[in-house]
């Protein structure tokens, strides 16, 4: 037997898939991060292309290779967190 007089209870609401906050601030921020070690590394490889740097100053020379790797080491990883989070975005269907 169906009750009457509205005795059923209110259907829950549907949560909105979202990111969690950390998730969403990296969609939001790595773009930027990652543009701006693309630029550092084409500033250092423009130094690096300077022939006489190694023979001038061969501890600028090597600073700036070891910031080079890590730099693009840094850009690797952002830009893999990037690509992970919008799969994310993909698997919430969030636009």
């Amino acid at each position: 037997m169906v009750a009457r007089g509205g005795n059923a209870a209110p259907a829950k609401p549907k949560s909105k898939a979202k990111l969690s906050y950390k998730d969403q601030r990296d969609y939001d921020t790595l773009p930027g991060q990652i543009e701006k070690l693309e630029a550092e590394i084409t500033q250092i490889e423009a130094d690096l292309a300077d022939g006489t740097l190694f023979t001038s100053n061969p501890d600028a020379f090597q600073k700036k290779l070891d910031r080079i790797e890590a730099a693009r080491a840094e850009a690797a990883k952002a830009e893999e967190r990037w690509l992970e989070v919008e799969m994310m975005r993909d698997e919430l269907g969030i636009e």
